[in-house]
């Protein structure tokens, strides 16, 4: 067994770009900690994912874009769950502080 703290940065993380850690990944599910800061998904480019995701801010803001131009601010606490195959993407994160994601891909 291996404890993790989700809110614990390491001092040497480089944030140049946006970091995915998986936490627990198996056949069926992965969880996993993604860390942005001012990070968004490049212009034009869509996640199209094979898989369900439920994914939660813990800490910082974001942003969602859909396909259809719909938007979704996500503040601490506020969880979506996005179908497979839902096109989205990251159309901002907090530039002054770490923003922290629970992804669980199912």
């Amino acid at each position: 067994m291996k404890k993790i703290n989700l809110f614990a940065l390491p001092q040497s993380l480089d944030l140049s770009e946006e970091v995915f850690q998986p936490l627990v990944e198996n056949d069926h599910v992965l969880i996993e900690r993604i860390i942005s800061k001012a990070h968004v998904t490049p212009e034009g480019e869509w996640y199209d994912q094979v898989k369900n995701e439920w994914v939660m801010v813990l800490k910082g803001e974001a942003e969602l874009t859909f396909i259809d131009g719909d938007k979704m601010r996500l503040k601490v606490g506020e969880a979506v769950e996005l179908p497979a195959h839902c096109k989205h993407r990251v159309s901002w994160t907090s530039t002054d502080e770490e923003t922290l994601w629970l992804a669980v891909h199912y």
